[in-house]
């Protein structure tokens, strides 16, 4: 699930920033998508993004002591929560009243947009040390675009995830254990291959 959440959250963003011209995705957040024509596609990348971040705190927090990133786990645990509370409180129609709903996605925004660049700081560190360099440097060309405030908010909001989403996906297919997947595999082509 740490990697296929991530993916679908990815994936949905990508798609709809490519094929979408109802939006902008170089000064448009992704967010505008939830309250769109796509808002359930977009609501499920949410609430599955959150899901695949907590069970990628999950596996992080239960590794071996040195693998293990407990403040990295945490963070990405929050941050899971604050997408899946965010599937279900969609942000502001651009232009139109502020509500609840946009408020409370907003805290949740702020808060995710603090928490999962922190944890994949230290995940990268422990996990994915190659990775850590271009991590560290995807966030920091993220955040830039987003200070010089030049209208490229939606484009630095997309790099950042881009670099936190495949930061967990990798970092999930390196720690995972696939040594029973391809044993339960291997035994059940056996089985085929005796039936057959």
């Amino acid at each position: 699930m740490a990697v296929i959440g991530p993916a679908y959250f990815g994936l949905v963003i990508l798609v709809l920033s490519l094929f979408d011209a109802e939006f902008n995705p170089i000064s448009q957040a992704a967010s505008d998508y939830g309250v769109g024509r796509f808002a359930l596609e977009m609501n499920l990348g949410f609430f599955l993004g959150g899901v695949g971040l907590i069970a990628f705190a999950w596996s992080i927090g239960r590794k071996a002591a040195v693998l293990r990133s407990r403040t990295g786990s945490i963070l990405f645990f929050i941050a899971g929560l604050v997408l899946i509370v965010d599937s279900f409180f969609t942000t502001n129609v651009e232009g139109g009243p502020a509500t609840l709903h946009g408020l409370i996605h907003g805290f949740g925004g702020f808060a995710f947009f603090i928490t999962a660049p922190i944890g994949v700081v230290l995940v990268s560190r422990k996990f994915v040390r190659v990775g850590f360099l271009v991590a560290v440097l995807g966030i920091a060309i993220g955040f830039s675009l987003l200070a010089i405030n030049a209208g490229l908010s939606g484009l630095a909001e997309r790099v950042i995830i881009l670099v936190i989403f495949s930061t967990v996906i990798i970092s999930s297919l390196a720690i995972g254990d696939f040594s029973n997947f391809s044993s339960i595999l291997r035994s059940t082509q056996w089985r085929a291959g005796v039936v057959g």
